[in-house]
């Protein structure tokens, strides 16, 4: 994961993980956010020259629509249920995700796909990175705008 694209992906992904573990963490700014955990990564000197727009216009992004990505994973689920049960990290992948999908219309779909499961394929099982899949698949080919 070299562009650096890719790696603000992985990074907002990572802050909302974070903000999923450690709720006092939701009131902090995003720059702070984003500077503690590139501090600790090992792609910090890839970020340096980076304004991190591309990052923050995705959380932000995320934090605005978060209560219909919400909706469209639930619907995009057989089981309703496994959102209670399923992996914090995998969670937080998947609303970025469809995020990007449903509400950044200036990239291709298959690239948005094809990152999220690069990303998820760091921390994944098959199983895992194969659900991710498939939902992403079928958003994108029945997305329901907004």
């Amino acid at each position: 994961m070299t562009d650096i694209k890719s790696i603000q992906r992985l990074l907002v992904v990572q802050t909302v993980y974070e903000q999923t573990l450690n709720k006092n963490r939701e009131d902090i700014k995003v720059e702070e956010l984003f500077s503690d955990i590139i501090k600790q990564s090992s792609y910090k000197d890839k970020l340096k020259k980076s304004n991190l727009n591309f990052a923050k216009e995705l959380y932000i992004g995320l934090k605005n629509n978060n209560a219909e990505i919400d909706k469209k994973l639930l619907s995009s689920l057989n089981n309703k249920n496994k959102v209670k049960t399923m992996d914090k990290l995998l969670l937080s992948i998947f609303k970025v995700a469809i995020f990007e999908l449903i509400f950044q219309e200036n990239i291709s779909k298959k690239i948005v796909i094809s990152e999220y499961l690069m990303i998820a394929n760091r921390f994944f099982e098959d199983s895992e990175i194969g659900l991710l899949n498939g939902v992403l698949d079928n958003l994108q080919k029945f997305p329901d705008k907004k």
